[in-house]
């Protein structure tokens, strides 16, 4: 047993403290928009208010506050762990670089700027805010940002290893004005190199291994419904799309295409009944989406806590903050955007899980 990982247990239960309770965020959700950084300011989340709003200003304020706190919350969580642990942590908060990057490049394509976009990162004057992965820092997202085209960003990612990746899809990207392949491919690489990061140093990494099986599960998912679930008569050839390490088999998966919504009900690895039903009602698939995420986070966090002194608790920190964030950023563009309240709802998973 790696001391170390006491050490990293014994700060990171100290951290727990500055989460938001269920009831405070339920509290917070029936504020008005204007008083919703005033409501945050007598939380944990003064620090990056006083910190940020000098520099920048309401609306994104609120944004790069969440956002900001989140990056906070996870360096807590990086600190000082066995290098084996550290690997893989760098590995799982690597999918925002993953993510900041298919944004970047469906914004070439389609002639946006970023600043335009809808993304886990508020972006000021060019710059992304709140960024952290290990990887690629704020400046160096600037200049990729600011790359006229394609090529260009996948060269300035040749240093960081995804553009070797995208490299090989460049002729097609280039021919055809469509960056779907390089988006596949970033998500094989991300599910690659976490599964391959995770080491069985303690023993005790098994809830892990099957948490990450579960996700690629749900991300497989996805990517099925995306390719023409529910009978649809445009059906896309998503075999090229799965990728490898999940529970699901492919037979499975891909039965999932050709189902209607209730038949997949079925198909699923969890009871997500209600969400399915809702997607019958508005065609959104970040119902089903949302909804296996939740049963997966409930399944798996009780039992990351219960392991101190072990990488599950040191992840089962950093999931607890992402649920967080997303849970305040919904509430955040709801109010912003008026989202109807049943679709704002629909969106919350902080009081799901943590059931």
């Amino acid at each position: 047993m790696d001391l170390t990982y006491f050490g990293a247990y014994g700060r990171l239960r100290a951290n727990r403290s500055s989460f938001l309770s269920p009831d405070y965020v339920d509290q917070l959700a029936q504020k008005d928009s204007s008083e919703f950084l005033k409501s945050l300011s007598d939380t944990p989340y003064r620090q990056q208010i006083d910190r940020l709003s000098s520099i920048y200003k309401m609306p994104e304020l609120v944004e790069v506050v969440i956002n900001a706190h989140m990056v906070d919350m996870i360096k807590k969580a990086s600190f000082a762990m066995p290098p084996i642990a550290a690997n893989f942590v760098k590995a799982y908060v690597s999918r925002w670089d993953i993510e900041n990057i298919k944004l970047i490049l469906s914004s070439k394509v389609l002639g946006y700027g970023v600043e335009y976009t809808d993304t886990f990162l508020t972006v000021s004057r060019g710059t992304p805010v709140g960024i952290f992965s290990g990887m690629i820092g704020s400046e160096d997202y600037s200049k990729i940002i600011e790359q006229r085209d394609i090529e260009g960003v996948v060269n300035s990612l040749v240093r960081y290893g995804y553009g070797a990746i995208l490299m090989k899809f460049m002729d097609d990207a280039r021919r055809s004005n469509n960056v779907s392949a390089m988006i596949v491919a970033l998500d094989i690489y991300y599910f690659e190199r976490l599964t391959e990061s995770l080491k069985f140093y303690n023993g005790d990494e098994g809830p892990m291994a099957e948490y990450i099986s579960q996700l690629i599960d749900i991300k497989n998912i996805m990517s099925v419904l995306k390719g023409g679930a529910g009978g649809s008569k445009q059906q896309a050839d998503v075999k090229d799309y799965l990728i490898a390490g999940g529970r699901l088999p492919v037979a499975r998966l891909t039965e999932m295409q050709s189902k209607d919504p209730e038949a997949l009900k079925q198909l699923m690895p969890f009871k997500i009944d209600p969400a399915i039903d809702t997607f019958k009602t508005d065609g959104f698939l970040s119902h089903i989406e949302t909804a296996l995420k939740v049963e997966l986070d409930k399944k798996y966090l009780k039992v990351f806590d219960s392991l101190p002194g072990s990488i599950e608790s040191i992840l089962g920190f950093i999931i607890r903050s992402e649920i967080e964030r997303d849970e305040l950023r919904s509430i955040w563009l709801s109010k912003h955007y008026a989202v109807s309240k049943e679709r704002a709802e629909s969106l919350r998973t902080l009081r799901k899980v943590l059931l």
